[in-house]
């Protein structure tokens, strides 16, 4: 079993570029006293990156498209997802922005700060993906996945086009759309159900609004924040095995595990004949590192 290490921008960037590199220095020192994290071997360490973690990491902004409009009426949804979802294929394929050249620019300008003891570890997460063979589509196949969960379709269409062509996506095996943060779903279905929360009085009113408030992204910048999430959850899916995750933030500490507690659920378990037998909430279940 392989152990992944994902790391947010606000830890990636002083990995890099501290001064006198004391930050690495100090990360390295926490590794070996870490009571899991020292026990885990070289060759079973992988330092995971994905392609949101990298704009993040060169400070890219993506420019998503103003102008796409989703057309057919709520009886033709089907054709409509799937002609916008052509449209955005288009242009993020003709952006300059997302072209792996621009990419490895924006990568050797900004490796011009990077600490020396720091570069070998840049090469791994950056230059390495950058060049390997496929990385553009798959990047592509990314972002698109991430306009497509943002996109403000009509009221009267948005539940199936969740429901047949997003939310599945939770349950496929494919190695690319598994690495996608589903966590953009999970985000879009809360913004959706938050004012029904609300006015259902299930939950505290104050507790709600606490979870809503950590909810809140910078639209087209937070995506790290988010595969934080959903890895730490769910693990990486490489070769059909799911590996575990370790995340490294900055973040408070509050806010990370308010949005996984929207992000994890309950397991009801059930015998043969259809009677509940027993429930469980596995924000409850504790972690590889918590034992």
């Amino acid at each position: 079993m392989k152990h992944h290490f994902l790391f947010d921008n606000n830890i990636y960037r002083p990995l890099m570029a501290s001064e006198n590199g004391v930050f690495i220095k100090n990360f390295k020192i926490s590794i070996e006293k870490h009571t899991i994290i020292k026990n885990i071997t070289h060759n079973n360490l992988v330092y995971s990156i994905t392609p949101f973690s990298i704009l993040e990491a060169l400070g890219i902004t993506i420019p998503y498209p103003k102008n796409l409009i989703y057309k057919e009426k709520a009886k033709a949804y089907k054709e409509g997802f799937k002609n916008l979802k052509k449209q955005a294929e288009n242009y993020f394929e003709n952006l300059e922005t997302l072209k792996i050249q621009n990419l490895l620019k924006a990568a050797e300008k900004q490796s011009i700060y990077t600490n020396s003891e720091s570069k070998e570890l840049e090469k791994t997460l950056i230059f390495n993906p950058l060049k390997t063979e496929g990385f553009y589509k798959y990047l592509l196949k990314g972002v698109v996945f991430d306009y497509l969960c943002k996109y403000e379709f009509p009221q009267e269409t948005q539940k199936q086009i969740f429901s047949e062509f997003l939310i599945p996506t939770f349950f496929l095996n494919d190695r690319d759309i598994s690495r996608f943060s589903k966590f953009r779903i999970i985000k879009r279905l809360w913004d959706n159900s938050y004012y029904g929360l609300e006015k259902s009085k299930i939950l505290e009113n104050k507790f709600i609004k606490k979870l809503n408030q950590s909810m809140k992204l910078k639209r087209n910048i937070d995506f790290l924040d988010c595969e934080i999430i959903h890895f730490s959850t769910i693990g990486d899916l490489v070769n059909e095995n799911h590996n575990p995750v370790f995340s490294f933030t900055t973040d408070k500490e509050e806010t990370v595990i308010n949005r996984i507690i929207v992000y994890k659920s309950m397991i009801i378990f059930c015998d043969k004949e259809g009677h509940f037998t027993k429930s469980i909430d596995i924000s409850n279940i504790k972690a590889i590192n918590e034992r």
